[in-house]
């Protein structure tokens, strides 16, 4: 089948699962993420850690998981900020069976452990104090920033391939060749415009105002160019073109979520700092 072919049937299924899984129920919403964080972390320690030990990557996914649990109990109001010294137990076990592990490089190995959970549980897991207040679901500022984040990146993508071509303005050629300012620009656009829209759709109840929903889709747009940076950064050190491949023509989780890892929670900060919810 053509590529192409595959690419957008692939590509729709999973846009409808996700849309389906923020917009019509907190269950739906929690499924789906769950589902992101568990096969994204699997890519990423595929990628970092060997498969000699497994119970470092054991104890990787039961942080994880507990975190981005916890997160979520937390926006069902079922449990407070107290709940999350759970997370003590896990971590401190991490430390303890890596003295068992016989690595010649102990540390590293926690390290890449727990940088998995901050690179790709973690976001996931704040998403959730932009999707619940007081144990009330809502969906609308999370699908707004996956909307600005996707008319990123097709902005990106029409403008590098319309202006961008012949290399002249590369945007980070030793990371990502293929990247062109043309295409920044033009994600960037697309992002300011998607704010304006969601300004318009949204502000009877957020009240964030156009200046604000312009800012967050500045922060979206140069977040996930880093983001989108990072992951390559990520799969150039491994010598590997995909982080996986349960997605046909799109490749893994991780590549298809590269940009919100760190766009969204910067988005969260933006708005937590001045006080938006």
């Amino acid at each position: 089948m053509n590529n192409l072919v595959v690419r957008t049937i692939s590509g729709t299924v999973f846009l409808g699962i996700l849309l389906a899984g923020i917009i019509f129920h907190p269950f739906g919403y929690l499924s789906v993420f769950l589902f992101v964080v568990t096969v994204g972390l699997y890519e990423f320690y595929a990628i970092l850690l060997p498969p000699t030990f497994p119970l470092r990557k054991v104890l990787g996914y039961l942080i994880a998981l507990l975190l981005f649990g916890l997160f979520h109990a937390k926006g069902f109001g079922l449990i407070g900020t107290d709940g999350f010294v759970w997370l003590v137990i896990p971590a401190v076990a991490l430390f303890v069976a890596e003295l068992y592990s016989g690595s010649e490089k102990p540390f590293a190995m926690i390290a890449a452990v727990l940088t998995g959970i901050v690179y790709v549980a973690l976001p996931f897991a704040l998403l959730a104090e932009l999707a619940f207040s007081n144990g009330n679901y809502d969906y609308r500022i999370v699908l707004s920033l996956f909307i600005i984040l996707w008319s990123n990146d097709v902005g990106a993508y029409c403008f590098g391939i319309m202006f961008g071509r012949g290399g002249k303005h590369k945007l980070f050629e030793r990371i990502s060749p293929k990247k062109s300012w043309e295409g920044f620009w033009g994600g960037l656009i697309a992002a300011l415009s998607a704010g304006v829209i969601m300004s318009s759709v949204w502000d009877d109840r957020y009240r964030f105002g156009l200046f604000h929903w312009l800012m967050l889709s500045v922060i979206v747009s140069l977040a996930a160019v880093f983001g989108d940076l990072a992951e390559s950064m990520l799969k150039r050190s491994a010598g590997i073109k995909d982080s996986g491949h349960i997605m046909p023509g799109h490749g893994g989780i991780l590549d298809r979520f590269d940009g919100a890892l760190l766009a969204f929670p910067c988005a969260l900060a933006y708005i937590n700092i001045l006080n938006l919810l």
